[in-house]
């Protein structure tokens, strides 16, 4: 029975160091991680919004109009474009920013003291 108590202190222990270590020393990024994640993010974008859903299926549900487009769908190029190679081409600059920035690892925010006395409070 105390084996197991013993056990689970150094284990609570284990726990602790690690989430205090995590906090206070953060792990610093290498420029071959950033490298990678840039890489890996030429070939991806942001999802399509509602709107531009709305539109591509307005031109689909549009050229399967047989009356108006007998032979074949006009837009099926211009649909094919834009869910595949175009929401690369017209992506927000922003959404690439932001995740640059978020591998970044940011500075502790510094703790300012109120004045008062020696115990914090104010006079």
């Amino acid at each position: 029975m105390q084996n197991t108590n013993g056990m689970n202190n150094v284990d609570n222990a284990n726990k602790l160091q690690s989430a205090i270590s995590d906090d206070l020393f953060p792990q610093v990024q290498h420029i071959s991680d950033v490298k990678q994640v840039i890489e890996e993010m030429t070939t991806k974008s942001q999802a399509l919004r509602e709107p531009q859903v709305k539109a591509i299926l307005y031109l689909k549900r549009l050229g399967e109009n047989k009356y108006l487009y007998p032979d074949k769908n006009p837009y099926k190029e211009i649909t094919d474009y834009i869910t595949k190679q175009g929401k690369t081409d017209v992506a927000d600059p922003d959404y690439y920013l932001d995740t640059i920035e978020a591998l970044i690892p940011k500075p502790p925010k510094p703790i300012v003291m109120a004045p008062g006395d020696a115990k914090g409070g104010k006079k």
